[in-house]
């Protein structure tokens, strides 16, 4: 390559980079489904989510459960096929969304396991990052449920850059039921935080069991 290549090369780079802007957050997943599991899909997520219908069709359904005009949105797909069971498959593994408070997360897993059908966690983890749920849609799909455990992200990053972390990436399981129950005692009459900031901090973190690094079974 000529110099005045090499210059022009550097220059485009530059400007490459220059240019770049990033999103300002994450808008909206969509599900494609089968015709059977349709109406239960819409169903599981109004639930999980505590979700709106925005808009639907006998096709298509658009949920919200914040300001956005749509959060979820689920198609049915006539030609689609059931994901396979019992094995691994490449794609995406799982989404998650975040509540505010310790208090909303057990409210909400508790609300899931109180219904006539109850909805209950694969998995409940305390990564240090964040305090999870991870629950499997009708279709097989999975969805985590969590509230962030420091006050910063930049916190959240030195914990990850750690060796704690390069120790166990995977996190300690904890007891839902008795995790939930601690924190809703707590809970003010009106369904607030009741929690110290002390017992917030000693909830969010976790205890360590040396090293971990992978999953548990089958999920």
């Amino acid at each position: 390559m000529s110099p005045s290549a090499v210059d022009s090369y550097q220059v485009s780079q530059s400007t490459d980079v220059a240019n770049r802007v990033r999103p300002s957050r994450l808008a909206h997943v969509v599900f494609r489904t089968t015709t059977a599991n349709y109406e239960a899909m819409v169903q599981f997520y109004q639930n999980l989510l505590s979700a709106e219908i925005v808009h639907t069709t006998p096709v298509l359904t658009f949920l919200r459960y914040d300001e956005e005009h749509h959060r979820v949105a689920i198609i049915k797909m006539p030609d689609a096929v059931p994901q396979p069971t019992g094995t691994s498959y490449a794609g995406l593994d799982h989404i998650a969304f975040t509540y505010a408070s310790l208090t909303q997360l057990a409210q909400q897993y508790t609300y899931l396991k109180s219904m006539a059908k109850p909805v209950l966690p694969l998995w409940c983890v305390n990564h240090e990052p964040t305090t999870s749920f991870y629950y499997r849609d009708p279709d097989g799909s999975k969805v985590e449920l969590q509230v962030d455990n420091f006050d910063s992200p930049d916190d959240a990053n030195d914990f990850m850059k750690g060796p704690l972390y390069d120790q166990n990436p995977m996190g300690t399981d904890f007891d839902a039921d008795e995790w939930a129950a601690g924190i809703l005692r707590k809970a003010t009459k009106n369904g607030d935080e009741g929690l110290t900031q002390k017992e917030v901090r000693d909830l969010k973190t976790r205890h360590e069991i040396g090293e971990r690094k992978t999953l548990p079974a089958g999920f």
